[in-house]
């Protein structure tokens, strides 16, 4: 018995340590390629820019294409995939401004799941189409998305996981850099904007959540006061819901936790009937966070209170116990606390609600995030 236990004992070991050396292994790739291809991008960015040729153009306006394809496991349309999302709001955006956009899979094909769906083209039919048009703009979230970034010479890189783009997209982000194929790239939020420019010295920008709030509206009527809304975002969740119940219910509250499913349609009018809700998301990378964060904006234009957790992302959105509130520890009890101090005091969550709505039309609608998106793509802003 003894031997078996030395032997699971040095087998446990023996992982740890592969993983522990291949983790040292990618640290001291992606350092020297900071080192070798930052340098390179810097002296490439220095040079005169397509970006400032295209600020001054006053020809017809450009097509605009967005892909994230990548292989038949990611043709470019993924059910319940958050960044699928974003471009897709991205090109109806675009197409509401006059301009021809459109969405690119391998296929041509999409996972009906979004309220609105912008048109879809097959790689074949944008190799076609781009070839009799002058001014193609490209876009781009995922840098493994190799057959649509072969055929786009130069394009714009929305960078959307900073968890991707500092670790195993590394690589591909320096060369990339290097040989000046990226125009210009945004990040969802500061910390992303940030990161490039210090690696790259590049003037990357901020293009934050899109949210169409052509579809995300308030509704309340059917807004029940005491009702949570909830996603499920991994293991944790159901155990972290069960103990927030607990306390909240041991502190003399009585409320109603719902999980939020289905497709987006489906997603809305669950949100409109939450009063808070109470995003789950630890994120994605134990430094980064990566909590976009989608979902509570999402529940702002709802009027829906959103409550985080302290991870990357919220800090841009909420204003703690304004509009929202951010829980500093990442842990069931810290939540819980969070939902009993709006609670504490009658008619707190309604003037937090109102706030949410107000802050969310005034600062993050489609419409306010124009000058971003024509900033990051340079279109005229008329």
């Amino acid at each position: 018995m003894k031997f078996k236990k030395t032997i699971i004992d040095r087998a446990r070991l023996g992982v740890a340590w592969r993983i522990f050396t291949l983790s040292l292994w990618q640290d001291f790739v992606n350092d020297l390629l900071r080192c070798i291809f930052a340098k390179k991008a810097r002296e490439a960015l220095r040079k005169p820019s397509l970006a400032t040729e295209r600020a001054s153009n006053r020809n017809p306006k450009p097509e605009i294409y967005v892909s994230y394809a990548t292989d038949d496991s990611l043709k470019g349309s993924h059910l319940y995939c958050g960044g699928e999302k974003l471009l897709n709001n991205l090109v109806l955006l675009l197409r509401r401004k006059g301009y021809e956009a459109f969405m690119v899979s391998l296929d041509g094909r999409h996972a009906g799941w979004l309220a609105e769906h912008a048109p879809f083209l097959s790689l074949d039919e944008f190799k076609a189409r781009k070839r009799g048009v002058g001014d193609v703009r490209c876009v781009t979230s995922w840098l493994k998305a190799r057959p649509f970034i072969n055929e786009s010479p130069r394009f714009y890189f929305w960078d959307q996981e900073l968890s991707a783009s500092s670790r195993s997209h590394f690589p591909d982000l320096a060369g990339l850099m290097t040989r000046q194929r990226i125009i210009r790239t945004a990040g969802v939020n500061r910390a992303v904007q940030a990161f490039h420019r210090c690696v790259f010295e590049t003037p990357a920008v901020v293009l934050r959540q899109l949210i169409d709030d052509q579809h995300w509206q308030p509704d309340p009527f059917r807004q029940i006061a005491t009702r949570i809304g909830y996603f499920d975002e991994g293991d944790h969740g159901a155990r972290y819901v069960r103990e927030i119940e607990e306390k909240t219910k041991k502190a003399g509250l009585n409320l109603e936790f719902v999980q939020l499913e289905g497709n987006e349609a489906a997603i809305i009018s669950q949100m409109q009937q939450c009063a808070i809700f109470m995003a789950l998301n630890i994120g994605k990378s134990p430094l980064w966070g990566e909590g976009g964060p989608m979902s509570p904006q999402e529940a702002m234009a709802c009027g829906t209170v959103p409550v985080c957790f302290d991870i990357n992302g919220p800090w841009e959105l909420i204003q703690q116990h304004y509009n929202g509130a951010i829980a500093l520890d990442l842990t069931p009890d810290a939540m819980a606390k969070e939902l009993l101090w709006i609670y504490s005091e009658p008619g707190r969550w309604q003037e937090m609600s109102r706030r949410t709505l107000e802050i969310s039309r005034t600062s993050h609608s489609m419409e306010a995030r124009w000058p971003a998106v024509a900033r990051f793509l340079d279109l005229p802003l008329e």
